[in-house]
């Protein structure tokens, strides 16, 4: 009987079915590509076990392993020196932890031309922020174009003059105001600013986006001042509101021209916090003073507008009923 003789491509398959297998090979085989560890991701591993060796070394050595994150220390760091004004007769109006270090602050002018007297005070508070040695992250302010074009951009020497140090101050401009909200809440969220200010349009600060501010100034351990356009009376989440209104600087002594403008002065009123209660002031900023920088102006008519500024005004000031803050 005839057979058809096999297809030498089947007859190969065949020989390779029934060959005898060989001898293992003194070489292991090949690990599978999916147990093999990219050279990327062994170098990672090695960083973070470096990492966590040499934090684990300052942890022992008795530093703070991440300074910049929220601990207990910070904490108690900003309750050990709380953020006040530096006046007995004010500070006695604020909580007995001072002003929130980690919040939102709002500063408004009283009326139409008050702006600058606003970004003044708001300054001076961004300055007695700065007076524990322990803070030195620097500060920014969030600047409004609309503004910049009404009242004129910062300058340098008065930043100085005020006794905030420039290398230690940062602006930036911005023509939108919703781009500013952002803005300012990713900065306060950073944590690497202690204070940060901004010029806030009225129309946009509402509940929603005061509290998203008061938030992050939580998150990142950083002071939120915002500078309102004008006078807003409507609701915010800021933990006080302070309103500003230019006043009449006196003289300085010394001044070889008498008509010579004296040290900044506003009229501040505190007229909501939290803890605390409402008064209003006269208050001078005065660079050089030792203990706060913020002193009380002596009232009109020889009088006096504050308890125990008839003493500091001397002469000048007769002995007349003053008038009680708040």
């Amino acid at each position: 009987m005839r057979t058809n003789p096999m297809p030498p491509r089947a007859a190969v398959a065949s020989a390779r079915l029934h060959a005898v297998p060989s001898a293992p090979s003194a070489t292991p085989p090949t690990a599978p590509a999916l147990a093999r560890v990219p050279p990327e991701r062994a170098e990672a591993r090695a960083l973070i076990a470096r990492l966590r060796e040499h934090l684990a070394r300052r942890a022992g050595e008795g530093e703070d392993p991440a300074p910049h994150l929220p601990s207990s220390r910070s904490r108690r760091r900003a309750e050990a020196h709380p953020w006040t004004l530096g006046l007995p007769e004010v500070d006695r109006f604020l909580p007995a932890e001072g002003l929130a270090a980690s919040g939102l602050h709002d500063v408004a002018p009283e009326a139409y031309g008050d702006f600058p007297a606003a970004c003044g005070f708001a300054l001076a508070l961004a300055v007695r922020r700065l007076g524990d040695s322990r803070e030195r992250r620097p500060v920014l302010w969030c600047r409004l174009e609309t503004e910049q074009r009404e009242y004129g951009s910062c300058f340098g020497h008065g930043i100085a003059g005020l006794g905030l140090p420039r290398a230690r101050f940062l602006t930036l401009s911005l023509r939108q105001p919703m781009a500013l909200l952002w803005t300012f809440e990713e900065a306060l969220k950073s944590g690497c600013l202690s204070v940060v200010l901004a010029d806030v349009a009225v129309q946009y600060a509402d509940l929603t986006a005061t509290r998203r501010l008061s938030l992050a100034g939580q998150v990142g351990k950083s002071s939120g001042i915002a500078v309102l356009t004008r006078n807003y009376p409507g609701s915010t989440a800021s933990v006080s509101r302070w309103c500003v209104a230019a006043s009449r600087s006196m003289p300085l002594p010394a001044a070889p021209d008498s008509r010579a403008p004296g040290p900044p002065a506003w009229a501040v009123s505190l007229t909501r916090i939290r803890g605390g209660r409402p008064g209003s002031w006269l208050l001078n900023w005065q660079k050089d003073h030792a203990s706060s920088r913020f002193t009380l102006v002596p009232g009109f008519s020889g009088g006096a507008l504050h308890p125990g500024a008839a003493e500091e005004a001397g002469a000048r000031a007769p002995a007349q009923p003053s008038l009680r803050a708040g």
